[in-house]
This record gives structure tokens, C-alpha cells and sequence, in this order.
């Protein structure tokens, strides 16, 4: 909202400018950024983290699992809020894991993996802030995202997962 008044004041945008903006579209994405804000606060994101035994997973199940969450997440929240509620979480499970990333290259290849995923998140408006201004132009319909978003992330996840898994591998992480 910042730039907005600053923009107001210093009569960047007018009256016209500011009522053609989507406001709705706006908040949609801001509540993104509260859920996720949300359940880091709230602890709930600390207490799922407690209940799991992660330390009897495989380390590629890790980068997997950490990669299917944040993409799942980062679809119906916006990707910055995913990456921020998941990466502090997924940083203390790797750590307690210590040496068995190993063979897949440490903490870094999930945190790698997790960050690429939270990008291939496209099927709706609020993953993403240039999701949502495409949508809010009305030129682009949500089942229209849905299906290139859908094969996008897919193509994606298989390709970055794939490199860095590679490169965790060949120890270049």
C-alpha cells in the first residue's frame, strides 16, 4: 500500500489510475503472504515439523517430499509465502538430518529444490504477483492458467529437480 500513497501524493498515478487498479486481485495475493505469515507465527508450521520422523527418510524422498509440499503450497499461496513459511522449516529438518544428504548433496540441494519448486507454481492467479496481474487484465481465464500452468510446472519440477539433483549429486551444490 506504500507505493500507492507515495505514488498518490507525488501525483504519479490520479484518481483514473488508482480506480482502474484490481484492488481485489491485490488483497487476493496480500492474503497469500498472511497465510503463510500465519502459520509460521502461529507455530503450527514448527508442530507439523515435530510429529514427522524425517530422519528415517531416504534423502531423495526429502527433496521429493519438500519439492511436492512447496509446489502444492505455492499454487493455491502465493510462492514468496511458501518459499518464507518453508525454507526456515525445511533448513532445521536438514540440519537434524546431518550427514544423510550426503549422497544427494547436503541441506543446499533441498533448499535448492524447495526454492525451484515454489517458481514452478503457476495453475492459479495468487501463486505468483505476475499470475495475478495477467489475470486481472481479463484476457486470460483461470482454466486457461490452470491447464498451461499445469503442464508448465510440471515441465519445470522434472527439468530443476533433475539439474539439481545432478548437481547435489556430483557434489557441484
Amino acid at each position: 500500500m506504500v507505493p500507492f500513497c507515495i505514488f498518490a501524493l507525488t501525483g504519479v498515478i490520479n484518481k483514473r489510475d488508482l480506480e482502474q487498479i484490481n484492488w481485489s486481485v491485490i488483497w487476493m495475493v496480500a492474503g497469500g503472504f498472511a497465510l503463510g505469515y500465519g502459520l509460521n507465527a502461529s507455530g503450527l508450521a514448527a508442530n507439523a515439523v515435530e510429529s514427522i520422523p524425517f530422519g528415517e527418510f531416504s534423502p531423495l524422498l526429502i527433496l521429493i517430499l519438500g519439492g511436492a509440499i512447496c509446489y502444492m503450497l505455492s499454487n493455491f499461496i502465493s510462492n514468496s509465502a511458501t518459499a518464507a513459511l518453508l525454507m526456515p522449516i525445511l533448513a532445521v529438518v536438514c540440519g537434524a538430518m546431518g550427514d544423510k544428504l550426503d549422497p544427494i548433496g547436503g541441506t543446499g540441494t533441498v533448499l535448492i529444490g524447495v526454492a525451484i519448486a515454489a517458481s514452478s507454481a503457476m495453475i492459479l492467479p495468487i501463486s505468483t504477483p505476475p499470475n495475478a496481474l495477467a489475470f486481472a487484465t481479463g484476457h486470460i481465464k483461470q482454466n486457461e492458467m490452470a491447464k498451461v500452468g499445469i503442464i508448465m510446472g510440471v515441465i519445470s519440477m522434472v527439468l530443476g529437480f533433475g539439474l539439481v539433483y545432478l548437481m547435489g549429486t556430483l557434489k557441484l551444490i
